[in-house]
């Protein structure tokens, strides 16, 4: 049955993958913020569909209308993240250049028009920088996982980078905090975050077995960076707040 499972719906995401991509070929040719906005319009239906087919079920606690643009900031554990936040906001990607090579991934986040970021390039942190700055300008907003890697998302958070934070604490613009947890993983079972040495495709092949996969997203209140804030200073009271909400929710997941 599991076998079968996983044939079917990486049968339906290839279709669903394709569908979008022809779609954006011909619908989306602007150039400029009005093609970033659009981009990031259809990767929400891409993240929905994406979720429909694989089962997903993501319960939102909070009101994520209620953001008007800026930074939007979760906690990681791999992919299936991108795909959470994705179909709850419009957001443009800001992904780690690896992310590129990625099968099918790798593809559909490029189309997002993402701000790929390479941390070994002081010059291109710095261009990506500027880029996510000029992105939440226009009001669209950005997504970010400061944290820098996945985990296993059962021992709170890393420290946060705060490279990201620092248009945010430069422009003063608004900071939507968020926190996801897989819900109802039994202890016995290995855990549904992607990270470490974990290989890509075999973790892949194993989430499309599963019958289904609960998530809980927990939209927070917005952070409003204060008069002279530096982006340090922000990331450490932004990496606070998720901590302390981290550890209140989680044993009721």
């Amino acid at each position: 049955m599991a076998l079968i499972r996983r044939l079917v719906r990486a049968l339906l995401l290839l279709f669903w993958f394709l569908i979008l991509t022809v779609w954006v070929a011909l619908v989306n040719r602007k150039k400029g913020w009005d093609g970033v906005a659009k981009a990031a319009a259809w990767t929400r239906l891409w993240a929905r569909g994406s979720a429909r087919i694989a089962g997903h079920k993501i319960t939102v606690y909070g009101n994520p209308e209620a953001f008007e643009g800026g930074l939007i900031v979760g906690n990681h554990q791999g992919y299936l993240d991108i795909v959470a936040h994705a179909s709850i906001f419009r957001i443009r990607f800001a992904p780690k250049k690896e992310i590129r090579s990625w099968p099918f991934l790798g593809f559909m986040i490029s189309l997002n028009r993402p701000v790929w970021i390479d941390r070994k390039s002081r010059q291109k942190s710095k261009e990506a920088a500027e880029e996510m700055e000029a992105t939440m300008q226009n009001g669209i907003a950005m997504l970010v996982y400061p944290e820098g890697t996945s985990t296993d998302g059962q021992h709170g958070l890393l420290p946060f980078k705060s490279t990201p934070f620092e248009a945010a604490a430069e422009l003063a613009l608004p900071i939507q905090p968020t926190l996801l947890f897989y819900e109802g993983v039994p202890k016995q079972t290995e855990p549904l975050a992607w990270y470490g040495d974990q290989e890509l495709l075999p973790h892949v092949w194993r989430i499309l077995g599963l019958k289904e996969i609960k998530m809980r997203v927990y939209v927070l209140p917005v952070v409003h960076p204060e008069p002279g804030e530096d982006r340090k200073a922000l990331a450490l009271r932004v990496h606070d707040l998720m901590e302390r909400e981290y550890w209140r929710v989680k044993d009721d997941v």
